[in-house]
């Protein structure tokens, strides 16, 4: 499991590597951030164990690259942060430290004066899980399981984990070297259904700090050689990728699979089409199969309701709709998805048997539902072979994270 989950920082830190290597240190700027925020409470065991704000702080550092595709973002800046939060909790939630590489693009420039968006992601290290609290996990009726949500960190099952950024910020320049730096955005942290339980917790953060540029004086008359890049050719590309990984029930689920790992994998088809020098839009459709419906299933958390293990209730079919960016060798974007064929469905919720179609009204909170989505990076290890990592999910709900390769014709 922590190989798995190093593998995602170093896939995510090479594209960053591979952009910073023709980087000086004259080129390198400096931010200490404050941050406050809050926890969204989107399960009802957050609502009994989220009790304060979170607080911390961020350290990163950014360069900028005049190399080929940075031009079509208007010359981004690339870091690499390490944050600490304290949750509010320390008893329950713990804290966590995290360290992820991001990119910063810029959306108004005006001299030094800047408003971008950021987005980023990492690995994090929560110092209170759920198996601190495995004597407030109590087996009652057989193979049920019941859990003391005012007591238990039922949002996160593991030491590590990914982490997400994404939000706006501004620099306002203070001086030649001093600008006042504030964000405002989304922090995620989550084991992808590793390890169980794994509602993950979603952080609304504010950040403000200040951004040193130690070497402006010798920057301010060139601060960065803007070079010419071609466009890229919009030629019709088609991409197939096959992907696997692992999976945990839900702790409260019971019955034979309590406690057990059950395989994932997905097999994917696309046709992409390069809309500008930085975005293409494609249409997919997706194979499924999760391993984690079986017999017995949900018996603590009354989702779906199936009594026998038959292959097809683990098979999904879905078409998606892809937005990716091009940056390099690496795409990365968000596939919004509808399942075209989906046994599950019938089964849900607990107790029902029903013949639903393609879109139907349901409650997130007892059901999978119609729609998916999945959080795509693809970083092209040679001329047609690229290396591919995905997080699926259902609305806030992540199922599982997968890990692959492709072909791209």
């Amino acid at each position: 499991m922590i190989l798995k989950k190093n593998v995602i920082c170093l896939f995510l830190l090479s594209f960053m590597a591979s952009s910073a290597i023709a980087q000086n240190t004259e080129n390198l700027t400096f931010k200490g951030e404050f941050i406050y925020g809050t926890i969204l409470k989107h399960t009802e065991h957050l609502k009994n164990i989220v009790k304060g704000p979170v607080m911390g702080g961020e350290i990163s550092v950014e360069w900028q690259s005049a190399d080929g595709w940075h031009r079509y973002f208007n010359y981004p800046y690339l870091g690499v942060g390490a944050a600490y939060l304290n949750f509010g909790n320390p008893d329950t939630l713990g804290n966590a430290l995290a360290i992820y590489p991001y990119i910063n693009f810029s959306i108004i420039r005006s001299g030094r004066f800047s408003v971008n968006f950021k987005a980023g992601a990492g690995l994090s290290y929560v110092t209170r899980t759920f198996a601190d609290f495995r004597e407030n996990v109590m087996r009652v009726q057989g193979d049920s399981l019941w859990l003391d949500y005012k007591k238990s960190n039922a949002a996160i099952g593991s030491p590590l984990n990914v982490y997400f950024a994404a939000g706006f910020n501004a620099d306002v320049p203070l001086s030649d070297n001093i600008s006042l730096t504030a964000e405002y955005g989304w922090n995620h942290i989550s084991n992808g259904m590793i390890k169980a339980p794994n509602s993950g917790i979603n952080m609304l953060n504010a950040f403000i700090g200040l951004k040193y540029t130690p070497n402006y004086d010798a920057r301010k008359n060139e601060y960065l050689r803007y070079y010419y890049a071609p466009d890229i050719p919009r030629n019709i590309s088609v991409e197939i990728t096959a992907s696997g990984g692992l999976r945990q029930r839900y702790m409260r689920d019971g019955g034979e699979g309590y406690g057990k790992t059950f395989p994932i994998a997905s097999l994917a088809a696309a046709v992409y089409k390069p809309i500008t020098n930085f975005y293409r839009m494609g249409i997919g459709g997706d194979f499924f199969y999760d391993g984690v419906y079986t017999s017995g299933l949900s018996s603590g958390y009354k989702r779906e309701y199936i009594t026998v293990d038959e292959l097809k209730n683990k098979l999904r079919f879905g078409l998606s709709w892809q937005n990716e960016l091009i940056m390099g060798r690496l795409t990365a974007g968000i596939h919004a998805g509808v399942y075209l064929f989906n046994p599950v469905k019938n089964l849900e919720p607990y107790g029902s048997v029903s013949s639903k179609g393609i879109i139907y009204p349901y409650n997130p909170e007892e059901e999978v539902g119609w729609f998916y989505t999945r959080v795509s990076g693809k970083y092209l290890l040679a001329k047609h072979i690229y290396a591919s990592i995905g997080l699926k999910t259902h609305l806030q709900k992540a199922e599982f994270i997968e890990w692959g390769l492709g072909y791209r014709f």
